[in-house]
Parts: structure tokens; C-alpha cells; sequence
């Protein structure tokens, strides 16, 4: 059983590039293609899920060298903000009471009720009116290990009836929250999916609100020219090395000569001994960071593709009007510009929300993290500025920083643990969802696990 369990869940539910590939060959046989049609998509998709997860992953690993130099130096401790992390840091917390393997075993099995309440939901749109299916395999694993060890934390129940409530909390808002953006998707887009991801309702929030603040029409960056003196930011690689080569600079800046030279040589680091001038390796480190990112987009351009052709034979056959959920690096291809904003405008935000919470003497400090700096903000950004234009996209990017900051601050102190997701909606609906099953155990006075 726990074999099955583990082929199932982990090796083939639980790795994207496996469930996008089953996704889409269905998606193929249900429109009656031929199988070699179907065979060669879900090829695609998976192989495209692939490169733009290499771009993904050198980009975090990559940029989190930095930040981790930062912290050495500075010697500033603190809580982390990230996601694989915090779901391992859940998983220590259950493991040290339960017994070793229990969170793990338990998130596994949340993420497969989820996934079930999520297609419950789906088939019964007509009362729920949720039709995405999340399909974002690896932010369903984090989000599926997070809610079980809240449910648990605070109300003390046994393996079931945590995993249920835990799994439909879960697939709650993985159904509202990406229906919510099928229209605003297909409005940057044209096509028929949506974004399944970490921001999605602040995403829509910011969609909602940009109108009130800019004027798409006037101020859309994907569509503005530059003077002449500026026109080599039209090409959006060369936009994209320059803000790199900027934070790089700043970074090195704050970490001397010395911290230049660990990041580098130590432990852990980039390794690139012949690049001994500082100069040198920081435009090294700039472009191999926009090498990444211009590896992430072409992944996403190949699998956004298939995912798309397919999906219609799922929508109308099997599930019909279902829309596919992906990751919010999906749309990242149709509005560069506004990726590039949304990581400006979420650095301000979170370097002045670590200032005030140096300046107000927090019991609890945090440490930004790359995945919810960049992949939360560049969405946000692409909203906004659809629907508003690039004023309302930097104002809400940079409130939105602040916003991940201080909401992550909040349920650090509730959850107690080293690390939070501090994605958008873990620093905001997330939040709320935590202070609610705190309130419900301290009214049942079930006494905090963990």
C-alpha cells in the first residue's frame, strides 16, 4: 500500500512535469486525436515543464546565494520567508510529537483529498460556480503540507478528520482563487487557462483596483516606447540584465570584499574561481541570473502551448467548462515588461517592511526570500498593469511587498515556526485562515500542538 501510495502521490501526482503530461494526453484522446498526436504533446508539455523549472530553480538557487550572503554578513537572524521550507519545517514540527514521517504522510494524503474536493467542485460548478482544476503540482504539495499542520496545531485532531478538513480548506481556495482569474488570464493572454498558483487573490484584487488608480489605456508598459536614448529597454533581456545588475551591485556593496569572495569560493557558492575581480563576477552573476529567466520563459512558451490545444477535449467531455490552472510563470511570456516592474516594486516593499520592522524593535525579523520577492510581485504586476497601467502596477507591487512582510510577520508569531510561505495570499487570506482555527481551538480549549 505505501508503495502504491508513494508511485501515486509523490512520483507521479506529485512531480509537474508527470501530472501536466498525463493532463494534456488525456486532454488529446478526449478531442479524438490520433495517439501519436497525444503522445507527442504530453512530450512537450513535460519537456517544456522541465526547462522552465531548470530556469525556475538556477534563478532561486542562484539569487538565495545572495541573499544568504547578506544575512552572513549582516548577522541578522531570523524567520525565512519561503515555501518548500516552511512545509519541511511543519513537517519537523508533527514528526517531533507524532513520529517520524507522519507530517509528510499526512500532507501526501491532504493533497490527494484536496485534489478530489477540487474535481467534486468542479463537476458541481452549478452550485459552487468554482471550474478551475489546480494543476500546479508543487505548490499543491507546499499548500496541502501547510494546512495539515495548521488544522493539527490548532485543533488536536486525530489523522482523518485533519486530513479532511485540512484537504477541503485546501481545495477551497484552490478553486476559488484561480476561477477568479479565468477571465482576467484570458484578458493578457487570449487563451483558456488560468493562473493556480500563490497570489491568486491578490492578484484579482489588484485586477479590481489598478482601474481606480492608473489608466490601462495610456499607461500599459507592454505597449510603451522609448525614447530613442532609452530604446534598448524595448528589448526585454537587456532590461531584465540591467535590474539584475543593479541588485547585484547593491548586494555587493553591502557584503564588502569579503563577502564577495564566500559567495563565490565558500561553501555552497557559485564556485567560479577564475572570476577574481569583483567587476567581473558581478556582471557574470547578472547575466547568468537573466540567463535563467530567459530559460524559464522559453519552457513556459512551450508547455503554455500545449496545455492549451489540449485542454478543450477535457473542457468539453469530461469535465465540461473545467479550465486548466497553471503556474503563474505561464503568463509571465505575455507581459515581460510587467514582470520586470513587479520585481522592482516588490523590493522596494519588502526592503522598507524589514526597515520598519528594525525601526519598531520586532520580536519576529524576517528574511526575504527570492520565490515570493519575484514569482508573487512579476504576477501581481502583470494584473495590475493590464487593468491599470504601470503606475497602479508599482504602487500595488510596492504595497504588496510591504503587505508580504508584515502579513508574514503575523503568522509566524501564530504558527510558530522558522519559515512562511510569504506569498501574497499566505501573508494575507492565509492569515485570516489561521487566526480563525486559532480562535476555534482556543474556544473549544484544544491546547496548541506543535
Amino acid at each position: 500500500m505505501d508503495y502504491i501510495l508513494d508511485l501515486v502521490m509523490r512520483q507521479i501526482f506529485g512531480q509537474p512535469f508527470m501530472l501536466m503530461a498525463i493532463v494534456v494526453f488525456i486532454g488529446y484522446i478526449a478531442m479524438k486525436e490520433s495517439f501519436g498526436k497525444a503522445l507527442m504533446g504530453a512530450a512537450k508539455a513535460a519537456i517544456g515543464l522541465l526547462v522552465m523549472g531548470m530556469g525556475s530553480g538556477a534563478l532561486i538557487g542562484n539569487f538565495n546565494r545572495l541573499l544568504n550572503a547578506v544575512t552572513t554578513v549582516t548577522g541578522i537572524q531570523g524567520a525565512g520567508l519561503n515555501t518548500y521550507p516552511t512545509m519541511v519545517a511543519s513537517y519537523e514540527k508533527m514528526d517531533a510529537i507524532l513520529g517520524d514521517g507522519t507530517g509528510a504522510s499526512w500532507g501526501i494524503y491532504t493533497l490527494l483529498v484536496g485534489f478530489i474536493f477540487n474535481i467534486i467542485f468542479v463537476a458541481l460548478r452549478k452550485f459552487t460556480r468554482i471550474r478551475s482544476v489546480y494543476l500546479t503540482g508543487n505548490a499543491m504539495i507546499v499548500q496541502a503540507g501547510i494546512s495539515v499542520y495548521m488544522v493539527w496545531r490548532f485543533l488536536g485532531l486525530g489523522a482523518v478528520p485533519t486530513i479532511i478538513i485540512a484537504g477541503f480548506v485546501t481545495a477551497l481556495y484552490w478553486g476559488i482563487g484561480s476561477t477568479l482569474l479565468i477571465k482576467p488570464t484570458k484578458d493578457i493572454t487570449g487563451a483558456d487557462f488560468t493562473v493556480a498558483h500563490q497570489q491568486m487573490f491578490v492578484s484579482y484584487v489588484a485586477y479590481k483596483v489598478a482601474p481606480k488608480i492608473g489608466n490601462a489605456e495610456k499607461d500599459d508598459i507592454e505597449k510603451k516606447e522609448m525614447t530613442k536614448g532609452l530604446s534598448f529597454l524595448q528589448d526585454n533581456v537587456i532590461a531584465t540584465f540591467l535590474i539584475m545588475l543593479i541588485s547585484v551591485a547593491v548586494i555587493f556593496l553591502i557584503i564588502g570584499r569579503a563577502g564577495i569572495d564566500e559567495i563565490n569560493l565558500g561553501e555552497g557558492g557559485f564556485g567560479q574561481g577564475g572570476l577574481k575581480n569583483a567587476i567581473i563576477f558581478m556582471l557574470w552573476i547578472a547575466l547568468t541570473l537573466t540567463a535563467n529567466i530567459y530559460v524559464l520563459l522559453a519552457g513556459v512558451r512551450m508547455f503554455v502551448g500545449e496545455i492549451m490545444a489540449s485542454f478543450k477535449g477535457i473542457s468539453e467531455r469530461i469535465l465540461p467548462g473545467a479550465v486548466a490552472g497553471v503556474d503563474c510563470a505561464a503568463i509571465f511570456a505575455f507581459a515581460p515588461k510587467s514582470v520586470v516592474l513587479g520585481l522592482i516594486g516588490g523590493a522596494i516593499g519588502q526592503i522598507l517592511g524589514v526597515i520598519l520592522l528594525l525601526v519598531f524593535k520586532s520580536p519576529i525579523f524576517l528574511i526575504p526570500g527570492f520565490i515570493p520577492l519575484f514569482f508573487d510581485n512579476a504576477t501581481i504586476a502583470i494584473f495590475a498593469n493590464k487593468a491599470g497601467g504601470y503606475k497602479a502596477a508599482g504602487l500595488i507591487t510596492v504595497l504588496n511587498g510591504l503587505i508580504q512582510i508584515f502579513g508574514s510577520a503575523l503568522a509566524v508569531s501564530m504558527m510558530e515556526l522558522t519559515w512562511w510561505q510569504g506569498s501574497a495570499d499566505y501573508a494575507t487570506v492565509w492569515v485570516g485562515i489561521v487566526a480563525i482555527f486559532k480562535a476555534i481551538g482556543s474556544l473549544l480549549g484544544i491546547p496548541i500542538a506543535g
